[in-house]
């Protein structure tokens, strides 16, 4: 199962805005910048947003965890690193999941969709009205989807 993501070098696909680039390096977001780079801006997506910020500001300040700046590096640095995997994807020949959404800034839409046409035994599902934090916010429907994924036939073990 893939989710929000896409294999590095897919030809033609659409660069992030200039301002994903500015915000998501910062070892702390501030809430507008998390939003920004999560949830698309409609009032559902914004609300779903502010609710996932106070679970993990609950979850934060009982941990007392905390990003690292080597960590955000070790991030940019493992996603510009998968650049071959573009050409490697039809050698998956299990069946696959591809979990993506249409508003994200981080990783195009495009992506997933391109790799889905070389994916020999997969499928795709699009969350419309969702950005990078779709598991935030769509997180019982992709449960459902991730069930369902498994108990269909076509995607049971493969021999």
């Amino acid at each position: 199962m893939l989710a929000g993501t896409g294999p590095g070098g897919v030809p033609d696909q659409p660069r992030p805005p200039e301002k994903t680039w500015q915000v998501a390096p910062n070892p702390v977001l501030e809430d507008e910048g998390y939003l920004y780079l999560f949830f698309p801006e409609t009032e559902a997506a914004r609300a779903a947003g502010l609710a996932s910020l106070r679970r993990l500001d609950y979850r934060l300040d009982r941990s007392h965890a905390e990003v690292l700046p080597s960590r955000v590096k070790a991030q940019i640095t493992a996603i510009q690193g998968n650049k071959g995997l573009w050409d490697r994807v039809p050698e998956l020949e299990h069946p696959v999941l591809v979990a993506k959404v249409a508003h994200d800034v981080l990783i195009h839409a495009y992506a997933s969709y391109a790799m889905s046409q070389r994916l020999p035994n997969g499928k795709i599902i699009l969350y419309s009205d969702a950005g990078h934090g779709f598991l935030f916010q769509h997180y019982r429907d992709f449960a459902r989807d991730v069930a369902e994924f498994l108990r269909h036939e076509q995607y049971a073990a493969v021999e």
